[in-house]
């Protein structure tokens, strides 16, 4: 667990919390026992609940009992659970069932509040709720000026955005005050998280034309789908089929040590949508490695990244023919905290095209 040190140069460091995803009391049950100092999730809102932004109801919580059940289990093993209040404030109408919510899942004993949105933050603010607010990726942090900025806002930690890179995260962790969060792990973006509003104009303004893409090229949303290219200077060259936006998997598992060396207070695993064995298998993963760095048995940390290269890249048993993390991750560089994290996948399918031809996973109409 959170706690332990290593030497960097002159100095102790701190190993860094663990943070992970859950959606569910089985999953924060699992997740907990897999070695997550925290573990964050969101809870649907009753009055407002088909209102779907950010993320859908498979990313949340169905309840306040069940969250309730959540947070007694994560504080009896001395983890901690930040809830995520990551939708914007947009209309009135959604003020009070906004204030209720808070109301509710503070009285369940949550021990932070993630916003991501100004208007949140001035209803949390104004209702003088007495726990620790966090930023959001959402709040496109990317330097130290933004994270003074939030700090005198009354947020006692910050979550970066994701497309830093390791020189500019220490940057920002010598010049600030309260806790720096970074993601390490699962879904990337190739836009600035909380300025792009494509999938959700999609979804709402043209769900069928999208639902129409989505059933032939099998992808997801309008990040995974691949778009045809013109040169408006030669008019006939044009690029067929080009992943362009590329928003796949990011895995950091290589970068640790030097992740560490930031001084950054936590790490945090993406993955609020995703199966409780993904949350519960990726959770266990970091968790070793960064007890073996804490320890300082580098030649086991060694090995056990060779291992996870020559695995899966979600690590949990796949057919012997499925391809493994070195030839789908670390071939095309898709490590977080690169110069160029986000360049598009040398492969003839996206990693999420060819998953679902592999698994068969169809998207109905």
């Amino acid at each position: 667990m959170a706690g332990n040190h290593v030497e960097v140069g002159q100095k102790r460091v701190a190993i860094p919390k663990l943070m992970a995803p859950i959606n569910s009391f089985r999953g924060g049950v699992k997740v907990v026992d897999a070695g997550a100092d925290e573990v964050y999730c969101a809870v649907q809102i009753p009055e407002i609940k088909n209102f779907i932004l950010y993320r859908g109801q498979s990313s949340e919580v169905s309840n306040y009992d069940e969250l309730g059940k959540i947070v007694t289990y994560a504080h009896s093993h001395g983890v901690k659970v930040p809830l995520v209040v990551n939708w914007p404030y947009m209309i009135d109408r959604i003020e009070k069932p906004i204030k209720k919510h808070l109301n509710q899942c503070v009285a369940k004993d949550v021990d932070a509040l993630i916003i991501g949105d100004f208007g949140v933050l001035s209803i949390a603010k104004d209702m003088n709720l007495d726990i620790p607010l966090y930023a959001s990726t959402y709040m496109i942090s990317m330097n130290s000026a933004t994270v003074s900025f939030l700090e005198n806002l009354g947020f006692t930690r910050v979550i970066l955005e994701r497309q830093l890179r390791l020189s500019e995260i220490s940057n920002i962790v010598r010049h600030s005050n309260i806790e720096i969060e970074v993601l390490i792990h699962g879904g990337g973006c190739s836009n600035i998280n909380g300025s792009c509003h494509l999938y959700h104009y999609h979804y709402y303004y043209n769900i069928e034309k999208l639902r129409r893409a989505m059933k032939k090229s099998l992808a997801g949303t309008p990040c995974t789908l691949k778009f045809d290219l013109y040169n408006l200077r030669a008019a006939n060259e044009k690029y067929e089929n080009v992943p362009v936006m590329d928003a796949f998997e990011y895995c950091c598992v290589c970068k640790l040590p030097e992740l560490i060396k930031t001084s950054v207070n936590s790490l945090k695993i993406e993955g609020r949508t995703t199966t409780v064995w993904y949350q519960v298998a990726t959770t266990r993963v970091y968790r070793e490695l960064l007890d073996l760095l804490s320890k300082r048995r580098m030649k086991e940390f060694n090995k056990k990244i060779h291992e996870i290269k020559q695995g899966s890249p979600f690590f949990f048993p796949t057919p012997k023919n499925y391809w493994s993390q070195e030839e789908l991750l670390c071939s095309h560089r898709r490590c977080y905290f690169g110069s160029f994290t986000h360049a598009p996948y040398k492969l003839p399918l996206s990693w999420q095209t060819w998953t679902k031809h592999r698994f068969k996973f169809v998207v109905q109409p």
